[in-house]
């Protein structure tokens, strides 16, 4: 068509003509417009040559939109997308989109722009794609037989699952709902996954959480691995209870640590007790990576596979496998996808995009890291692992060889680890770590993010509340395509572990020092992994009772002290305790740091803070005291010259008539007073304005105060001083 070829060349021009103006938001809208023109010329049938400007309207683009309404609404989208102000954010860089993630994000708005096609042909479009999708993750997966449903949701596929076994498994359920139930449905799963699945699945069917059975994993330390033999026994005694077995949820790679439950038990269990069986987890990942076609068979009644979160491609909806053999009696439209609405399209894009093959060593890549990573890490006596251990049993094969071998299912996810979970541990420590070691992994973990940002590791919890570190390939950074650099991550990795072991050593000998101090208290500082704080405490307040006058003065002494000390070493910083006071902080340090020279230098200068605050003190009383003094004076000589000279003269008019007939005698006015803050005395200036003396010597002075003082730089100067 020549519209068509004119308004593709018309688009290139104004693209690289306005390259640098555009904005992300600006960026994909002009690139969807153009598909979404292009598809209505081609579908609909419409002629864009016939507009009277003679432009076309797929050459939409920023200079088209700057005064229109459209535009307006883009910016205002953009600002929303970039700027947080709630979390005091300015701005946020959106990830940069690879070719992959633009087709993901552009199939959205085609698969919404086609809800308005007729509905036949767009029945029949789905149809084609989601064909086309399903034999693609059949064949990557290794699950030939089984059928594929798509949702937005993650948990949307289990929903469904369990939604198509209560219809098969309970009559009249479709009609009828929770009433049709005769035997209350049980759902296992372990005790480890987050409560907020089957809580989602319950809300979704409108079960009582009462039909969930958390089944424990195994007593071995740090295992997350289901209990196989206590779910047996669960599942008779349940069916003995009148109850409805009906699905059992395993784990192929736990949320946090990737354990994997014995997949072969499980599927004998499930079998002989006539339960469904559904894996989810980073591990199912792994049945991707051999190239011999059924080397692993059916490991499961169905799995959810989040290819999304697998690829870092944002917009791809999830799918759910599913052995349709065993729902023959079901509807299909539990399960399937609506005909009307093309959910895989997405998928479709970046499997055209990508490849089949490509997708394949992407996951390879994914676990043979892990495995690169769990080997150069092993060696150190503060690293525990905590994730499952790659290479099998042994570690005697590579990831990189399972393409080439076929293995069973077992051997499979004993070999692909998806994820390395590790924390930093005393040497020889069994069990659970001391809380203090939650702070240094914590701590440990911020660093290695700030440092080593091409290894993208996350701070976790475990169930046990134990702060642990996680690399998870299987969850790639949108925008991050570079290899991992484990050369500078292990090097980075090493050095904080001689600051860890250094800073835990030196804590004992620190805490002993501040302990011994007449002048310094100990700090406990919520969340803080270094040596530890102190505050400066003037021992003239070592047994008073700390009100509130007294804290603050304290606080803005231990503030300045702090502020003298940055001056000389940056390594101090201002930090504050569990009482809300200012304290002086200290942080990680080396095997050669000598603690007790760091303190004696706190000490030190809070003892010059405390001269120096006393110095000013001191200097403002005697201020204050020398004004009273010499207000009190002129208040006295003025009341003496009024009765010398008569109270007449203080009449109005009468005094004028006084001060004619009987003028004042020269000298016998007020004398003002001067302060002299080196001697602190309050002397007549009677000298220096009659004999144009800047010092008198032989003047004494009228009132000496003296300069020495008592309290300490937390004391008041508004209290009265008693010398």
């Amino acid at each position: 068509m020549a519209t068509t070829g004119v308004n593709s060349e018309s688009d290139v021009k104004m693209s690289e003509k306005d390259d640098n103006k555009k904005g992300p938001v600006t960026e994909i809208e002009f690139q969807v417009s153009q598909v979404i023109n292009r598809l209505e010329e081609a579908v609909i049938g419409k002629n864009y040559s016939q507009d009277n400007s003679g432009a076309s309207v797929s050459s939409l683009n920023v200079e088209s939109l700057s005064e229109t309404q459209p535009k307006s609404v883009l910016q205002q989208l953009e600002d929303l997308l970039v700027h947080d102000s709630e979390n005091e954010v300015e701005y946020t860089a959106l990830p940069e989109l690879c070719e992959a993630s633009r087709l993901s994000i552009i199939s959205h708005a085609i698969a919404a722009y086609s809800g308005s096609l007729e509905r036949n042909h767009i029945a029949h479009l789905s149809s084609k794609i989601s064909n086309t999708v399903d034999c693609l993750i059949a064949d990557l997966f290794r699950c030939e037989n089984y059928k594929v449903c798509y949702h937005d949701d993650q948990l949307g596929g289990i929903v469904r699952v369990v939604r198509a076994l209560l219809n098969a498994k309970v009559p009249h359920f479709s009609e009828l709902g929770y009433e049709a139930l005769k035997k209350l449905p049980v759902i296992y799963t372990s005790i480890i996954s987050p409560v907020g699945i089957v809580q989602f699945i319950c809300n979704q069917l409108g079960l009582p959480l009462r039909c969930v059975n958390a089944i424990p994993c195994n007593t071995l330390f740090g295992s997350q691995k289901m209990d196989l033999a206590a779910l047996e026994r669960e599942i008779e005694a349940d069916k003995e209870n009148n109850k409805l077995p009906l699905i059992v949820l395993a784990d192929a790679g736990t949320p946090v640590s990737g354990h994997v439950d014995n997949l072969t038990r499980l599927q004998e269990i499930c079998k002989a007790s006539g339960v469904w069986l559904h894996l989810r987890g980073h591990s199912l990942a792994a049945l991707a990576v051999p190239l011999y076609p059924n080397a692993t068979g059916h490991i499961s009644d169905s799995m959810t596979l989040p290819l999304g979160i697998w690829l870092g491609i944002p917009g791809l909806p999830t799918a759910t496998v599913y052995n349709h053999e065993l729902l023959v009696s079901v509807s299909p439209s539990l399960l399937d996808t609506p005909g009307r609405k093309l959910i895989s399209l997405p998928l479709w894009s970046t499997f055209q995009c990508l490849g089949k093959e490509e997708v394949r060593k992407r996951f390879q890549r994914a676990f043979d890291w892990c495995q690169q990573l769990w080997l150069r890490i092993e060696k150190y006596p503060n690293i525990r692992l905590l994730s499952q251990p790659p290479g099998g049993e042994g570690g005697i094969i590579t990831v990189s060889e399972l393409a080439t071998k076929p293995v069973n299912a077992n051997i499979l996810f004993e070999v692909a680890a998806s994820t390395v979970v590790f924390q930093f541990i005393p040497e020889n420590h069994q069990g659970r770590v001391p809380p203090y070691y939650d702070k240094l992994n914590s701590w440990l973990g911020q660093i290695l993010q700030r440092d080593c940002p091409l290894v993208n590791i996350t701070l976790c919890e475990v169930e046990n509340n134990e702060v642990v570190l996680r690399y998870c390939p299987l969850e790639p950074q949108p925008g991050v395509h570079e290899p991992p650099d484990f050369e500078s991550f292990v090097a980075c990795l090493e050095q904080q572990i001689e600051i860890l072991t250094a800073t835990v050593k030196h804590k004992s000998e620190f805490q002993k020092l501040v302990e011994g101090s007449q002048c310094l208290r100990l700090v406990e500082i919520e969340g803080w992994a270094g040596l530890g704080g102190v505050r400066y405490q003037p021992t003239a307040y070592q047994d008073v009772q700390l009100t509130d006058y007294i804290k603050e003065q304290l606080n803005n002494l231990n503030v300045s002290l702090v502020e003298r000390l940055r001056a000389t070493d940056a390594a101090f910083s201002l930090g504050e305790g569990g009482d809300g006071l200012a304290c002086v902080r200290f942080g990680m340090v080396t095997s050669d740091t000598d603690v007790g020279e760091l303190l004696s230098l706190v000490e030190t200068a809070g003892q010059e803070e405390e001269e120096t605050g006393k110095v000013l003190d001191t200097m403002a009383e005697v201020v204050k005291r020398g004004i009273e003094a010499a207000t009190l004076e002129l208040q006295r000589e003025s009341d003496e010259q009024l009765w010398q000279e008569g109270i007449l003269r203080a009449v109005p008019v009468v005094g004028s008539i006084v001060n004619w007939w009987s003028p004042h005698h020269k000298g016998s006015g007020i004398k003002g007073r001067s302060l002299d803050l080196t001697a602190g005395i309050v002397a007549s200036t009677e000298n220096i304005y009659r004999y144009h003396m800047q010092a008198a010597p032989n003047n004494q002075p009228l009132e000496q105060l003296p300069v020495g003082h008592s309290r300490s730089s937390s004391a008041s100067s508004n209290q009265p001083h008693h010398p």
